[in-house]
């Protein structure tokens, strides 16, 4: 922060404080005075404040300083001339003005304007008007923030979202991007460039730049090569450069930033990449000069705002003219101003005008002076569009032009548009081997002398001379240290050839005399940029006594309690001593006690030593006695034996018998048939103490008869683990809440769902697609509720609440709305899914009766498509209910259902009630659902050939979310689920065996997950990973806390499943390795080399026609590109002759290169077809072919070891024809004949070619293609190949393709096509500059305008509508003598629905789209039909075409 010093200009930290501090009284008072009455005065005029979120350091620290800049000479200016004066008095700009530096962030920047608008933050500035962020992308979220608390927002942003979302309260005197490079591309068309390729960055600015070029060029008739977009922040541009340079195009567009610039011009420089044209944005100042240097820098285009140059100025004077901005702002910064700085500072001088017209500085009232605002200033017509503008844009300059400038050695200046241009554009701009000839003015008056023997730089001389130069030659003056200065005469280029072919320049050195040194300055040149995770303790037996002792007959157990013994007795007898246990006396005196194994039941025992009676014996703990049975047994599974117990004393007070232990309980009506309950919670059990039992079954308000306590008590209901009370009257409510919710949410998804999928942004599809993941894992993880496993908290919980996704009521309290028996709720839970698709139909009904172009059957499929695959675990789960069953203790085997363990499985009229019902919902729902997904994925490839929409939207639920290739995934997805959902089924009581089962899906699922990665939003395919690997985590959890043992049979079958499954897939692949390697089935007897761009329906023409003719099999190398090892592979083993195809740039590919060395390398036979348009490549070329090669090219082959030595020694053999055999085509095969002739030289023999149809022939099928285009010729051959057999029984005239009957002239074929069936035109590249095809076409309409003619039906095989621009001044070129009725009939052919027709795609594509052309012919024809519709004279034009039919050369 500036330090200001005090009032009255004393400071009382300076060295003259004491003397400035030190005047009289009467001074200071006048002085203290004078400031008083400036104070007062001050208070009385108003401020104007200003400030925002801006740039001063990151990525557009630059920009933002610019922009700042702007504002401050603006508000500088303004408070020099004394402010504004309005009815409230004088208003002054505060300064300086209030700009945060928001580092380059749009998160920091809308924190920061909303501290800064928000009166309750302590950051709160109570800025009038915003002045916005340096970048479109911050500009939108503090656009939002500003609208928020309606405050005008001045946006330095130019992509048209920032105004076309209805926001009052932006304005820009920027024109939008989309007309940023409209005037250069006009400039560039009118002189030659015919292409245009085009790369942006992703951001919302560039993008807008580049749409909207794109549109312009489509408008100018250029062809667009290329449209590339890349990631923010890149630098290194090789590879898209690379790509660049291979599509030769005459003008590279790229919508970017400054950097990206600097960036791409240093990889465009290093990778030699010279186009005719550079035309980028942020290139019309002296920054990217100083970037990239002068010689890197000449000839590059830009648009700029705002030029220095322009003839404009202000209506007052303000700033004066844009010559006059420009000084002032140089003078104030000492830099020349950027066009940033110039619109900024134009909406200071518009905010200073509308400020004026309002009167005021209220919001509303300048709002709507900024709209009616129109004024002439320095930075030229400043309007802002207004809401209901044509353009759809508020607050901007939709209608103001831009400017396109050029820097031709390091000055930049005006080209267009013309009427305003400064100088003359530089086109085609040099090479950068040129370049590098140029010599470069330094400052004026100096030359550059290079450097000083010890390496610092040396001075520039001042160069006084007259130099007499040519007319088209600059004259430069060169010093070389001391050595004789000469004269360097620049020669004028000469024009270049296409193809990459350029003519250089010459540098042409004259002698001249010495002349006088310049003054000591400097010029520089720029370097080349580079590119650069007890035993209980229980009673003691008593101790003997020693030898003469014996116990008292008070007992005792310690050694003290032994007596000396009597004279008579036997010395170490005990005498007196008590039975032990298990055995007992009841007489006195007796020497032996009586066991109870005699005596007592079987197993009996004592409960403690010294009894004396045979009722002492009784069953021991945990045995008890049955009363059937007079022996002791063990205590049944699941319950607690305390000594004594017997079955006879149940019931009795005092007694012992069995009772349940925790976690299981009995009935009285079967006390001894014990149920495991599901939950310990619910079963207390019962307790024995001193031999008497008590017993409680269940828990608080569970039915005590129901099995396993499965149940609550009626007016109880269920909570957790627990049976609560309900209240009367409130219990309801959450039932009836989730009722209306779950309807409110049906209605909103199937109103969302079904928007139109152009209409959803990326970012919204990749929202859906992550909560569909995340569903689909809720979902599965709710399947473990029926795993036979016990979880501890707080998964028990989650557990338990994920139960609702299973339409499981228990959450909302249904047991206090209605009392419904298992089976009732059972069906009411079948019934659900039903319920919800008609309720689905229903609102779609609604929604048609407010939307008439609702379309009820799609919109039905997909919503309930989409309800029942997100549901499709809850519905598998609800319908298997039945068969998900956990065992009870005891031989008798029963079970109960795990929903409702009161219901016995299979042993219970309730049970099967519920089965049935299981069963008919699983027909009438689930499995029609996955039977139907099945048939659509079958189904797809099919329909998207047809582009059939209807089946899209319909299906959109399966196919919408997952890409294009992984299409089948969505019925993977619900086969997963659906074994998920059969493992508690299949594997009922094993927890271990159904762990192990659950693992072992999600490991295979995670794995194939991780292979396709087949969602459309890339974080979704990161964040499926990521929740199955959660799944299978808490599946591991809930193993560990349970301890769980798997059973011996589970561990061998596991263990052997295991190491099967190793062995076998080992085996396997070993097996097919070695098949693959030793069998002869899938030999090929050719294998053709192609480039699919220039040579795909040719070769696949070959194809067919070589297996038809020849019986031999062949191979496409575009059907392997994937897997180069696979192809190479081929070559080796599998094919007998590589024909190369050789079209342009065939030779570029790599996987050409791998299969010419292969095939040299391994003994081949090589056949190589010369096609017109292949050019061999040069001996410099070889030498440098890892530059001849596609990028990346080289490090591809070498990974499969093929050296770049290798490539170049083979294409060496294959150009001289040595080791191969060359079969030169003369002409682009255009006919069947010429296919025919060329497949019979491949084949070495002649066949016998088929009878050519009458071209004339009526009701026949008439083709028509482009006669100078071998890919369309090729393309309609194959159509008439494939289309026969479905043909053949209706179309008993045949089929003729026009280009096998070029001598009959266009008469003829006008002729053949009036008496046809159907006419099939083949919509090519090249159709628009055929003229041929254009009269054909504007016949065919003729006929057809007039009821008459055959049925025209367009095909499209690489073919794009033209534009308006089209029609007006390309065809009338094409086609001099056109009429305005056969124009018209020819727009109106190109706007009629096309038939798809991709020779590239697969055999089943093709077939399907073969397949709907056929659908397109009429069935039933008659003479009358065409016959009689007559040739109309300005329908015709009589042309002579010359015969294509001649021989090409022998083989070489």
């Amino acid at each position: 922060m500036s330090s200001h010093p005090p009032l009255g200009g004393c400071d009382p930290m300076s060295s003259s404080s004491t003397a400035c501090c030190g005047v009289g009284r009467g001074k200071f008072l006048l002085a203290a005075l004078t400031w008083a009455a400036s104070v007062l005065s001050s208070a009385r005029a108003c401020t104007i404040r200003l400030g925002g979120a801006l740039a001063a350091t990151g990525r557009y620290e630059s920009y933002g300083e610019q922009v700042k800049n702007g504002w401050t000479l603006w508000a500088e200016r303004l408070n020099e001339q004394g402010g504004l004066n309005l009815p409230s008095g004088r208003c002054v700009v505060a300064m300086p003005l209030d700009l945060r530096d928001d580092k380059s962030s749009s998160e920091l920047s809308s924190e920061i304007l909303e501290a800064m608008l928000n009166v309750s933050s302590p950051d709160f500035a109570a800025v009038d008007f915003v002045i916005g962020p340096a970048s479109s992308g911050i500009t939108l979220g503090n656009s939002m923030v500003a609208q928020r608390h309606q405050r005008i927002l001045f946006s330095t942003g130019a992509s048209e979202t920032l105004y076309n979302g209805g926001n009052e309260y932006i304005f820009s005197s920027l024109t939008p991007g989309n007309r940023y490079m409209s005037s250069g591309l006009q400039l560039l068309r009118s002189r030659g460039a015919a292409t245009v390729v085009f790369a942006h960055e992703a951001k919302a600015f560039s993008a807008s730049v580049c749409r909207g070029a794109n549109a312009t060029a489509h408008a100018l008739g250029m062809r667009v090569a290329g449209y590339y977009e890349y990631e923010p922040g890149k630098t290194n541009f090789a590879d898209l450069v690379y790509q660049i340079k291979a599509l030769d195009a005459d003008v590279y567009v790229g919508c970017g930033h400054l950097n990206d610039v600097t960036y791409l011009i240093g990889n465009a420089n290093v990778l030699n990449v010279n186009p005719f044209a550079l035309l980028v944005t942020h290139a019309s100042d002296q920054r990217i000069v100083q970037n990239v240097g002068i010689p890197n820098s000449h000839g590059l285009l830009s648009p700029t705002q705002w030029d220095k140059s322009l003839e404009v100025q202000d209506d007052d004077g303000f700033f004066g003219s844009a010559q006059d901005f420009f000084d002032l702002y140089q003078a104030r910064f000492g830099a020349p101003p950027a066009y940033q700085a110039a619109y900024s500072a134009a909406m200071g001088y518009s905010l200073q005008k509308a400020i004026e017209s309002a009167g005021s500085l209220d919001t509303e009232a300048v709002k709507m002076a900024l709209w009616n605002l129109s004024l002439t200033s320095f930075y030229g017509l400043l309007e802002y569009s207004a809401p209901g503008d044509a353009s759809g844009l508020i607050g901007t300059q939709p209608h103001r032009p831009m400017v396109t400038t050029q820097i031709l050695n390091g000055s930049v200046g005006v080209v267009a548009p013309v009427e305003v241009a400064t100088m003359n554009l530089d086109y085609p701009m040099p090479t950068w081997a040129e370049k590098a000839l140029l010599l470069y003015p330094c400052p004026q008056g100096t030359v550059e002398d290079g450097f000083a023997p010890d390496g610092s730089s040396s001075a520039l001389h001042v160069m006084q001379a007259d130099i007499a130069t040519a007319s088209h030659c600059r004259a430069r003056l060169v010093v070389r240290g001391d050595s004789q200065i000469t004269l360097a005469l620049l020669c004028a280029r000469s024009a270049r050839r296409r193809h990459g072919q350029r003519t250089s320049r010459h540098h042409v050195l004259a002698s001249s005399a010495p002349l006088a040194p310049c003054a000591p300055e400097r010029y520089q040149h720029a370097a080349a940029l580079s590119t650069g995770p007890l035993l209980p303790a229980g009673n003691e037996l008593p101790t003997p006594c020693a030898n003469g002792t014996k116990r008292s007959e008070t007992g005792g157990s310690a050694p003290q309690d032994c007596a000396p013994c009597e004279p008579e007795a036997e010395a170490g007898q005990l005498e007196c001593s008590m039975c032990p246990r298990g055995s007992f006396t009841s007489n006195i005196g007796t020497s032996a006690c009586t066991s109870c194994e005699d005596a007592g039941p079987l197993g009996s025992t004592t409960e403690d030593i010294a009894s004396s009676d045979a009722s002492d014996c009784q069953c021991p703990g945990e045995t008890y006695m049955p009363v059937a049975d007079k022996s002791c047994q063990p205590c049944p599974e699941g319950m607690s034996c305390a000594f004594g117990s017997k079955e006879q004393s149940i019931g009795e007070v005092g007694k012992a018998w069995p009772v349940a232990r925790r976690g299981f309980m009995t009935r009285t009506s079967a006390p001894l048939l014990v149920f495991k309950c599901l939950l310990e919670e619910h079963c207390p059990g019962g307790s024995c103490q001193d031999g008497a039992c008590s017993v409680q079954t269940c828990a608080a308000h569970r039915d005590t008869n129901a099995v396993a306590c499965g149940r609550c008590v009626a007016g109880a209901y269920q909570s957790g683990s627990e049976c609560l009370l309900c209240e009367v009257g409130l219990d309801s409510l959450p039932l009836v809440f989730v009722i209306v919710s779950v309807l409110v949410l049906l209605s909103a998804v199937t109103l969302a769902i079904n928007r139109d999928m152009i209409h959803q942004t990326r970012w919204a599809v990749g929202v859906m697609v992550s909560l569909a993941c995340l569903f689909a894992a809720i979902q599965t993880t709710s399947v473990y509720l029926a795993l036979n496993m016990k979880w501890m908290e707080p998964l028990a919980s989650l557990m338990k609440a994920l139960s609702i996704l299973t339409f499981d009521l228990s959450h909302v309290k249904k047991e206090c709305s209605m009392s419904i028996d298992p089976v009732s709720q059972q069906l009411a839970r079948q019934l659900i899914p039903p319920i919800f698709l008609t309720y689905i139909a229903l609102v779609l009904v609604v929604k048609r009766r407010f939307a008439p172009v609702t379309h009820l059957a799609p919109e039905f499929l997909n919503t309930a498509g989409t309800i029942l695959m997100n549901f499709f675990v809850s519905i598998c789960i609800s319908v298997f209910d039945p068969l998900v069953c956990y065992a009870h203790p005891g031989v008798r085997g029963y079970t109960s259902m795990r929903s409702d363990p009161s219901v016995l499985c299979f042993n219970s009229r309730e049970h099967t009630a519920m089965l049935v019902i299981g069963i008919a919902a699983c027909v009438l729902t689930p499995l029609p659902f996955l039977s139907t997904a099945i048939f659509a994925v079958w189904k797809y490839p099919r329909y998207v050939a047809m582009h059939d929409i209807a089946f899209m939207k319909a299906f959109r639920f399966l196919f919408f979310r997952f890409e294009p290739s992984a299409y089948f995934f969505g019925v993977a997805l619900l086969l997963r689920n659906l074994l998920i959902c059969l493992v508690p089924v299949m594997i009922r009581n094993d927890a271990a065996a159904q762990i192990l089962a659950a693992a072992a899906l999600m490991i295979v699922w995670i794995v194939s997950q991780c292979l396709l990665r087949p969602w459309r939003n890339s974080a979704a395919n990161t964040l499926d990973g990521a929740m199955s690997g959660c799944i299978l985590l808490v599946l591991v959890c809930g193993a560990v806390g349970g301890a769980y043992t798997a059973s011996e049979i589970t561990t061998q079958a596991t263990s052997v499943f295991v190491l099967v499954a190793f062995l076998s897939m080992w085996f396997v692949l070993i097996a097919w390795n070695l098949f693959k390697q030793l069998s002869k089935s899938d030999v090929y007897d050719m294998l053709i080399c192609h480039n699919k761009a220039g040579g795909a329906a040719q070769a696949k023409l070959i194809k067919l026609l070589v297996a038809e003719q020849g019986g031999q099999r062949v191979f496409l190398d575009s059907d392997e590109l994937q897997q180069l090892d696979n192809l190479l592979d081929t070559v080796k083993a599998k094919v007998r002759n590589l024909v190369v195809y050789l079209t342009h740039e065939t030779l570029t590919r790599p996987w050409c290169a791998g299969e010419v060395v292969t095939a040299m390398k391994t003994g081949k036979r090589i056949t190589v077809v010369l096609t017109p348009s292949f050019m061999a490549p040069t001996s410099e070329q070889l030498e440098m072919v890892d530059a001849y090669l596609e990028v990346g090219g080289a490090d591809l082959l070498v990974q499969y070891g093929i050296a770049v030595g290798d490539v170049r020694d083979s294409y060496a053999q294959l150009v001289a024809a040595q080791g191969c055999v060359h079969i030169r085509v003369e002409r682009d095969p255009t006919n069947t004949r010429h296919f025919q002739h060329l497949v019979d030289r491949l084949i070495q023999k002649q066949t016998k070619s088929a009878a050519v149809p009458d071209a004339a022939s009526p009701g026949c099928l008439v083709i028509s293609a482009d006669p100078c285009d071998a890919e369309a010729a090729a393309a309609a051959c194959i159509l008439i190949s494939r289309a026969k057999p479905s043909v053949a029984s209706f179309l008993k005239e045949g089929v003729s393709f026009l280009s096998d009957h070029m001598d009959m002239g266009i008469v003829g074929h006008c002729l053949a096509i009036t008496v046809a069936r159907a006419l099939v035109v083949i919509l090519s590249t090249d159709t628009l500059s055929s003229r041929h095809q254009l009269e054909i076409i504007a016949h065919v309409k003729g006929l057809n305008e007039k009821d008459h003619g055959p049925v025209a039906i367009p095909v499209n095989v690489d073919f794009s509508p033209p534009s308006t621009h089209y029609y007006s001044r390309v065809l009338p070129q094409i086609w001099p003598e056109v009429s305005e009725a056969q124009v018209r009939r020819i727009g109106v052919f190109f706007r009629t629905a096309s038939c798809p027709y991709s020779t590239r795609a697969s055999d089943q594509v093709l077939r399907a789209q073969i397949h709907a052309i056929v659908r397109r012919i009429p069935l039933n024809w008659t003479s009358a039909s065409g016959i009689g519709a007559g040739i109309y004279e300005d329908d015709l034009t009589h042309i002579e075409f010359e015969d294509n039919d001649g021989e090409e050369e022998e083989e070489e």
